[in-house]
């Protein structure tokens, strides 16, 4: 059973559905693998052993009885620790939160449950997802399992560990400046932040109510569609967000790349700031696409650097109301580095917080705009290489976390969907991320480019070592 955890949903699903494969093996050796290697990649905080050992057992019978509810029926799914699941724990990777039990499920819970899944635990992160490096001081640091002295980015960094260790098939993580994105593109994995509100966030923990989003990570693109369909769609108790059509998002995923045309950045995303290695590795990545039919057209984006500082400012202030009463009665419960980041977020005054608002009310139009002459964006995701845990915390002044959401911050602002795959390997052999951008509820065209490239590539056959 060791081979079937390092293939995807895609794969598996129709071996459940026939009984092929039970989702009590799969269950069981997820969780035998999870005993093997969690102590070296700290992906986990939390496991639900005997209930999700439970929930295989029903839903091996209901497959048996011809009730398949779908390719999630019977998959392990890992949650980001700020996902609601009733009778456990959600800390947010926080001491303030370490006793904070959950009387009922997120939206999202019940969703992938009634899709069939099997929710197997919690997944570590950033202390309450405010940061970028994925490092925790209080639950402990993930660690990459391509190398594990380095860094898996944040926040949703156990999720991003667990996933490319094939200690889970799909996971939930989420994202307020890239943080599904960051660790997808570090640890290897497909990583979608959807377009804002098409993912409610009902019994979430908050960090920025109106950049949050939540986002499926898992081995392939195809494998984030499914997870995708399970959970999208509007939620009376949660007015962000957003009523949409009843689409498959992954029923036009072989229609080719024909008619698809892909605009590339000629500034910003591929400036010097960017690693030369991971400039490289995009550019062969949509050249691969242009020889299998895709149109490539420059695009002209000298408005797309403001869009860090827009992520940040709003992301700041609004994190300070979320939290200014743990700040005030139990800071000392907090790490100094996010009091720290809480605090900075008093100093944006509510004209700098309008201002940002206004910025990104223009932002979003024109990145509207781009999309009337392409159908999808392709740039890195990040712009350096992985640091060495080490590094990040010997060497702040080396500014790790403020590099690595240069470039996703600005689809946080717009709202639009991103998904992040990878494309490469550096020459210290740490995966490279390249980010297929789309318009307003087009995760359909994004996640099709992703998987034909995906196809064409092979780079998600190849898996760490652990």
């Amino acid at each position: 059973m060791t081979e079937i955890l390092r293939k995807s949903i895609h794969y598996v699903a129709p071996k459940v559905k026939s009984l092929d494969v039970s989702p009590v093996e799969l269950v069981t050796s997820t969780l035998r693998e999870i005993a093997r290697v969690n102590t070296k990649l700290l992906a986990y905080i939390d496991l639900f052993s005997e209930s999700a050992i439970k929930q295989a057992n029903d839903a091996a019978r209901e497959i048996e009885s011809g009730k398949w509810r779908g390719p999630l029926h019977g998959i392990p799914i890992g949650l980001k620790d700020l996902i609601n699941v009733a009778g456990y724990k959600t800390t947010g990777g926080s001491r303030l939160l370490r006793h904070n039990f959950s009387s009922s499920n997120a939206t999202v819970s019940d969703r992938l449950i009634n899709a069939g899944a099997i929710l197997i635990g919690k997944h570590n992160m950033v202390e309450l997802a405010f940061g970028s490096t994925g490092l925790n001081n209080f639950t402990g640091h993930s660690r990459n399992p391509w190398n594990v002295e380095r860094i898996t980015g944040g926040s949703s960094s156990g999720s991003g560990a667990a996933i490319a260790s094939c200690l889970a098939y799909g996971a939930l993580g989420s994202d307020t400046g890239g943080s599904v994105r960051m660790p997808a593109s570090l640890c290897g994995i497909a990583g979608l932040k959807p377009t804002y509100g098409l993912i409610p966030r009902t019994g979430i923990l908050d960090l920025s109510y109106s950049m949050d989003h939540l986002g499926p990570m898992a081995r392939r693109s195809i494998d984030c569609g499914y997870i995708l369909n399970a959970i999208k769609g509007h939620d009376r108790k949660d007015e962000t967000s957003i009523k949409e059509s009843s689409l498959d998002y992954t029923s036009r995923i072989t229609d080719g790349l024909q008619g698809i045309k892909v605009g590339v950045p000629n500034n910003f995303f591929f400036d010097d700031f960017v690693d030369r290695e991971i400039k490289t590795s995009v550019i062969k990545a949509v050249d691969l696409l242009a020889s299998n039919g895709a149109e490539i057209i420059e695009i002209d984006l000298p408005w797309a650097e403001e869009g860090r500082e827009v992520n940040l400012t709003i992301m700041l202030a609004e994190a300070a109301t979320v939290h200014k009463k743990n700040l005030s009665q139990k800071s000392h419960l907090l790490s100094p580095e996010i009091s720290k980041r809480i605090i900075s977020g008093f100093n944006i005054s509510p004209q700098d917080y309008a201002i940002a608002q206004e910025k990104k009310t223009v932002l979003s139009k024109k990145m509207s705009n781009i999309f009337k002459s392409v159908n999808v964006l392709i740039t890195p995701t990040v712009p350096i290489k992985t640091p060495k845990i080490t590094d990040c915390l010997k060497y702040p002044e080396n500014n790790y976390a403020e590099d690595l959401p240069l470039l996703t911050g600005i689809f946080n602002v717009t709202g639009q969907p991103s998904l992040s795959v990878n494309c490469g390997f550096s020459n210290e052999g740490m995966p490279i991320g390249m980010m297929i951008n789309g318009n307003y509820l087009n995760e359909e065209t994004i996640i099709r480019v992703g998987h034909i490239y995906e196809e064409l590539s092979g780079w998600h056959k190849l898996f760490p070592k652990i």
